[in-house]
């Protein structure tokens, strides 16, 4: 399929791809920004686990944008790896948190995950 020249900036990954990060990020420091007006522990909470979504969704879309082209079997590799990568890496980064943050509002942390999850989809959602 042959995109016409005046539509291509359109499909630029990059375009929604930075978009999408500064929506993801505005809400977890948003986030935990009103959260440190009431309780500090809820605010860091918050914050770490917007990192554990964001962290590997950044690292997933970077993989996968170095490989969006015409060849879509290089595409399809990289997504594939760069999805097993995003899995063990907020596996991680969960753990790390979980082990070493004391003390840590286990539900605020997955609420700033969550929201940075769910914001980042609506952003999408948003765009098209």
């Amino acid at each position: 399929m042959t995109v016409p020249a005046n539509q291509a900036p359109n499909m630029v990954p990059g375009l929604t791809l930075g978009r999408w990060l500064r929506i993801q990020s505005g809400v977890s420091l948003l986030l935990a920004g009103v959260l440190l007006v009431f309780d500090p522990v809820a605010a860091y909470s918050s914050m770490f686990g917007s990192l554990a979504a964001f962290i590997p969704a950044l690292f997933s879309a970077v993989v996968m944008a170095r490989r969006f082209g015409p060849d879509s079997s290089a595409f399809l590799r990289a997504a594939v790896m760069a999805e097993a990568g995003k899995f063990l890496l907020t596996a991680l980064i969960c753990v790390a948190v979980f082990i070493w943050v004391k003390p840590l509002a286990a539900g605020w942390f997955f609420t700033g995950m969550a929201m940075v999850i769910f914001s980042g989809w609506l952003g999408l959602l948003n765009r098209a």
